[in-house]
């Protein structure tokens, strides 16, 4: 048998006040233990994140695997090294990411957005970017073999030793970009515009550039036009 014993109190009263005061330092308490606990719980959840990234190594479609990439980036958490080839990341929003030397070979990463991402010396070969956002983005000595990049957006991006042969530049914003001893030997650049991109007559003898914007502005015609633009 239970005795319960109810004590009004007077919130004016000392006990009264006592009592606020109790309430009061427990939240207190609370709050510095919850803010105390806070990158514990932090790494946990990275570890969680890492843990649906690894789990999803060789699986093709995996939307956790989307979702728990975007969080680990948006948290800082650099992403150098990302083995996920053949993965299907399309729409992935990846901006400021730091991808350097990831294997996302074969990956479908169309319309991502990959803008100001360090993906110097990654694998892209035979990867879709088509429309990907990719302003700004470090892509030095990456390699882009027969990687789709048609309508992407290249402004401002670093190729500087890209290996970007036979890959698909068709419709490309290369304006400002880059391309300083870059391999452009085999790829398309019909419809991309060029204007103001650092790179020589000679990185682009090799390309495919019919209706391509030149760097110095101008459109490119073939011979068979009876106009050469060089």
């Amino acid at each position: 048998m239970f005795t319960v014993f109810l004590i009004i109190v007077d919130d004016n009263s000392v006990l009264g006040e006592a009592l606020g005061a109790a309430d009061t330092i427990s939240l207190v308490v609370a709050l510095v233990l919850f803010i105390k606990e806070a990158p514990d719980r932090r790494k946990q959840f990275h570890y969680q994140a890492w843990s649906i990234v690894d789990a999803a190594h060789n699986v093709k479609v995996s939307y956790a695997r989307i979702l728990a990439l975007q969080d680990l980036n948006e948290d800082g958490v650099s992403l150098r090294g990302l083995d996920a080839p053949g993965a299907e990341l399309v729409d992935i929003n990846l901006s400021h990411a730091n991808l350097s030397k990831a294997n996302l070979m074969e990956s479908d990463l169309s319309n991502a957005n990959l803008s100001y991402a360090n993906l110097d010396n990654a694998n892209l070969s035979h990867t879709k970017l088509s429309a990907a956002n990719l302003s700004h983005a470090k892509l030095g000595f990456a390699r882009l073999t027969q990687a789709n990049l048609s309508s992407a957006n290249l402004s401002n991006a670093n190729l500087i030793c890209a290996d970007l042969s036979n890959a698909n530049l068709s419709g490309a914003d290369l304006r400002d970009a880059s391309l300083s001893g870059a391999n452009m030997e085999g790829a398309y650049l019909t419809g991309a515009n060029l204007k103001n991109a650092k790179v020589s007559d000679y990185e682009l003898s090799s390309a495919f550039r019919e209706g391509a914007i030149m760097p110095d502005g101008s459109k490119y015609k073939s011979l068979e036009d009876g106009v050469t633009n060089n």
